[in-house]
């Protein structure tokens, strides 16, 4: 009956986790490139004619649209996901632990927890 129980692979939660820091640190990298390298000066484009304020306008509100909701949104995301992970993580390595102690003592593990 041990072969029909599902097992968990630690070692591939704890890859995922590290993957995701991973992704986090690329996120918060293109977002500081969003921040600080495209800043758009003006005469940039050229002077003297109006398209060149409303070209940079757009470009202001494009910019904020990008770090606000895509960018931030997306660290949020990606963080979320590398806590709820590392919580999953720690709480089947609770359970397996908590498993051989009481396989260790001749004790069923829900014993342990409810006795």
């Amino acid at each position: 009956m041990a072969n029909d129980s599902y097992r968990v692979d630690l070692d591939r939660l704890d890859e995922v986790v590290k993957k995701l820091n991973n992704v986090l640190k690329d996120m918060q990298s293109a977002s500081g490139k969003a921040k600080s390298g495209t800043h758009l000066p003006d005469g940039a484009l050229g002077k003297g004619f109006e398209e060149e304020r409303e070209l940079r306008q757009t470009h202001g509100e494009m910019k904020h649209f990008i770090e606000e909701y895509v960018l931030k949104k997306l660290e949020g995301l990606i963080d979320d996901l590398q806590k709820k992970t590392t919580r999953t993580h720690g709480a089947y390595q609770d359970q397996e632990q908590s498993t051989s102690n009481a396989l260790q003592n001749g004790q069923s593990s829900t014993q342990n927890k409810y006795s």
